[in-house]
């Protein structure tokens, strides 16, 4: 970074590197058991605090449903996604930032690029699909250093709903080999939209297919977005398998990330904890600014004993190599390149050795 910084005539340049904790925002969540009560949970929770805010729900429906809640109760809301023309969105955006509106009811949609430092909430109406995702929104409250609120509305049945968003798209070995046979004949690349009707499949599942495909070395996208085989495969049927496989462990990943995200929300310990745990950062609770150290669940004894370092790679005889993510009571959090992430109990891992410090190479 110095280097780059002197190639800018930048000499002597003092580097400060920030971790990930955030301590003027307030962390919490609230459970709710249906949509009822979770609509009068959210007006509630915005009549009570500071404005301008923003709302993330999962979905372009919930964005327009909630932001006409919202209205109907007197707050000033719009809805922000990807549905909505490109002059609608930076009309909304603008509006925002201008705080002719006081709460945005958006999908992840919005977010990139927006600066606005005096946001006083971020509050999730939906579950988030990673806390890579819900760290980077909460995120983006409290940038101008006075205290915030992230706050999170828990129905545990919405897990199933960003389950199933996420989750939705197995890849059948017929489909790859179909594929393959139709780029076989062409004598020409062959654009998308022409692909997905000649194999009758729907956009997204011929992206899957062809991203498996490219990492493969079978196909490759030219600078136009066209499609050709770049080399045809010695067994179609292995290329085939290997993508549906490949396809499947990217699902058990995305859903252990989205249990990681149901762990945060159920969790009794600090929640700024548990964030900061899962980046690799250790850090001694309470923080006494979330829901759990207010509310004195928090435990504030220093870890007697690890068994690894967090973020120390570890192997296991059925999953292989893994990165331990955090420890919280009896169990710890291991995150493996085959299987996603993984809530282990300490003592059986000790009692039966399911895990060695991996061997690094050399």
């Amino acid at each position: 970074m110095k280097r780059s910084l002197n190639d800018w005539g930048c000499h002597n340049p003092r580097v400060i590197v920030r971790g990930f904790d955030r301590p003027e925002i307030w962390l919490g969540v609230e459970t709710v058991h249906d949509n009822t009560q979770k609509k009068k949970a959210l007006l509630d929770s915005i009549a009570d605090v500071e404005k301008p805010g923003i709302v993330y729900v999962a979905t372009r429906k919930h964005a327009e449903e909630i932001a006409a809640t919202l209205n109907e109760a007197g707050i000033h809301a719009a809805f922000y996604h990807a549905g909505m023309k490109a002059k609608e969105r930076e009309q909304t955006q603008e509006s925002f930032m201008q705080n002719a509106i006081e709460v945005i009811v958006a999908t992840n949609a919005f977010g990139m690029g927006i600066d606005k430092p005096d946001v006083r909430f971020v509050f999730h109406y939906d579950i988030c699909d990673s806390i890579d995702a819900y760290y980077q929104e909460i995120g983006r409250a409290g940038r101008d250093g006075q205290q915030a609120r992230a706050l999170l509305f828990y129905n545990p049945k919405d897990v199933g709903l960003q389950q199933f968003l996420v989750g939705s798209g197995s890849i059948e070995t017929d489909q790859v080999q179909r594929l393959q046979r139709v780029l076989k004949r062409a004598t020409r690349p062959i654009d998308p939209e022409t692909l997905s009707k000649k194999l009758d499949l729907p956009s997204g599942k011929l992206t899957q297919i062809l991203h498996h495909l490219g990492k493969a070395g079978v196909v490759e996208i030219t600078p136009t977005g066209e499609v050709l085989l770049k080399q045809k495969p010695q067994n179609e049927a292995e290329v085939a398998q290997e993508a549906s496989q490949s396809q499947e462990a990217y699902q058990r990943y995305v859903h252990s990330r989205v249990e990681m995200m149901r762990s945060y929300a159920e969790t009794t310990d600090c929640r700024r904890k548990y964030l900061l745990n899962y980046f690799g950062e250790e850090y001694q609770a309470p923080c006494n600014f979330c829901d759990n150290c207010e509310a004195g669940t928090t435990s504030n004894e220093q870890e007697q004993h690890i068994p690894f370092p967090l973020n120390s790679a570890v192997e296991h005889p059925k999953w292989g190599t893994g990165q331990i993510v955090r420890y919280e009571g009896d169990t710890l959090v291991v995150l493996f390149q085959s299987v996603g992430y993984k809530s282990l109990s300490r003592s059986v891992v000790g009692e039966k050795q399911l895990l060695k410090p991996a061997q690094r190479d050399a």
